[in-house]
């Protein structure tokens, strides 16, 4: 798999958190062979983005980011 560097990573959660999303998804997609940032951003609703996911055979969630919460903090929780 494609995994995202956490210097990736960063650069998505900051893109996102510009363009005023509240979460961001990092999602598997195994059809492809790479990860890729989902954007939730109001109205939307994190439960119905994640439900999205839930039943692909293809794309899974991997990790869920708050962008409203420290990112570097998370970051060390899945790229220590």
């Amino acid at each position: 798999m494609n995994r995202a560097n956490r210097p990736r990573l960063l650069r998505w959660l900051q893109v996102g958190k510009k363009e005023g999303a509240t979460y961001m998804l990092l999602v598997e997609d195994s059809l492809a062979d790479e990860t890729v940032p989902v954007y939730v951003s109001p109205p939307e609703e994190l439960p119905y983005k994640v439900r999205r996911f839930k039943n692909s055979h293809s794309m899974q969630i991997i990790a869920v980011f708050d962008l409203l919460s420290d990112l570097e903090r998370q970051l060390d929780a899945i790229c220590p």
